[in-house]
């Protein structure tokens, strides 16, 4: 049996990665809880999760885009997750670069 195509996935790095120390997990806007994989690549019609690791108080809602499109419940591939974005069956079109946006009444923070 040969091997499956790959296909590259990209997501934006934050400018700061690590997590804030446990004194400084007060009320506030999102931060990240670990590092993210700046790239990662996926087998053509296998699953994929990409990774969205924040955290927030209050808890921060997230939203995904891929190249610059915002993804929702109409792309039935996609799903978002409370920590990630799992792709379904994954085609070549869906090669590009996803970013997460966490925000909370604190403020944003885009992964």
């Amino acid at each position: 049996m040969l091997p499956s195509p790959t296909l590259p996935l990209l997501l934006l790095p934050p400018l700061l990665l690590g997590a804030l120390p446990p004194a400084a997990a007060a009320r506030g806007p999102p931060r990240m809880a670990d590092k993210v994989v700046p790239r990662q690549v996926a087998r053509l019609g296998r699953t994929v999760r990409l990774q969205c690791p924040v955290e927030g108080d209050p808890p921060p809602l997230t939203m995904w885009t891929k190249d610059g499109r915002t993804i929702h419940s109409g792309w039935s591939r996609f799903r978002v997750l409370p920590q990630g974005l799992k792709v379904k069956e994954v085609e070549a079109e869906d090669a590009g670069v996803y970013v997460c946006k966490a925000t909370n009444g604190f403020g944003s923070l885009s992964v």
